[in-house]
């Protein structure tokens, strides 16, 4: 064997094994910097769920500025690189009339285990159904938002289970064309060991649709978000932000007028 393909085997396997590494980059805090955060936002609860094989898992409910007769919640699945405390401040003083559901992924934040595609479908899943108790009533409307790699566990929730709308910030058809997208020499088909694989979901729910894609988006670019957009059927609302990357996009005014008036309708 020759050095050179001797060198790409090695490259290769070790890409395998750990890609968890290039994947998730899970961000955690302590239990005084939760105080802190509670302190700070007092419409922010800290809640506690428990999800796939018995792992809690810590976030904030953060609940609207008014109390109304029918209460509207929208649960938000973050980036591969978010602690969803850093929310808070954004969703509350956007979304004010909206109850917002922020629980960071396990691994995250101060949520038990190790970050993993299956398990945080599974967590998710159980959050969506446990979350009822926490409320008042029964929300008269559920919301999903999901950013980058959250998107993928937002369109797994509503295939499964009934919601009234998703917002789906950079998202992508699969994780698999993402990679083909940075590393086009690799033979990632069979690399990665996780999909999130939207575009076989898209479908499997009824829920209108709202896409925000972003011009300068290098990490996901804009076809990635084309491409699961053509994968659903029936019509969804497109927003694209022409001068906005993957990390700054909500730095937009476009971004959040976009938001307020797909909730609006629902």
């Amino acid at each position: 064997m020759s050095v050179p393909v001797l060198i790409i085997g090695v490259v290769i396997l070790l890409i395998y094994l750990f890609q968890d590494r290039l994947i998730f980059y899970p961000q955690t805090i302590t239990e005084e910097e939760a105080d802190r955060v509670s302190q700070m936002y007092e419409r922010a609860e800290e809640v506690m769920f428990t999800g796939g094989e018995g792992k809690e898992l810590h976030g904030w409910l953060v609940h609207p500025r008014k109390k109304a007769e029918e209460e509207k919640l929208l649960i938000y699945y973050g980036g591969n690189a978010e602690e969803l405390s850093g929310q808070i401040s954004l969703m509350s003083e956007n979304l004010a009339d909206w109850t917002i559901l922020l629980v960071n992924y396990r691994g995250y934040g101060m949520s038990e285990g190790t970050p993993d595609e299956e398990m945080m479908y599974e967590d998710a899943l159980a959050v969506f159904d446990n979350v009822n108790g926490l409320m008042d009533h029964d929300p008269a409307k559920t919301v999903l938002m999901g950013r980058s790699i959250g998107t993928g566990i937002a369109v797994k929730v509503a295939s499964e289970r009934q919601v009234d709308g998703m917002v789906l910030i950079t998202p992508f058809d699969s994780l698999k064309e993402v990679a083909r997208y940075h590393y086009p020499f690799l033979p990632v088909s069979w690399l990665l060991r996780y999909s999130f694989d939207s575009a076989s979901r898209i479908n499997d729910t009824d829920a209108p649709l709202l896409i925000i894609a972003g011009g300068e988006d290098h990490i996901i670019p804009e076809e990635r978000a084309l491409r699961l957009l053509e994968e659903k059927e029936g019509t969804s609302d497109y927003e694209f932000i022409e001068n906005r990357g993957h990390n700054d996009i909500h730095s937009s005014p476009r971004f959040w007028e976009a938001i307020k008036n797909f909730l609006i309708k629902r």
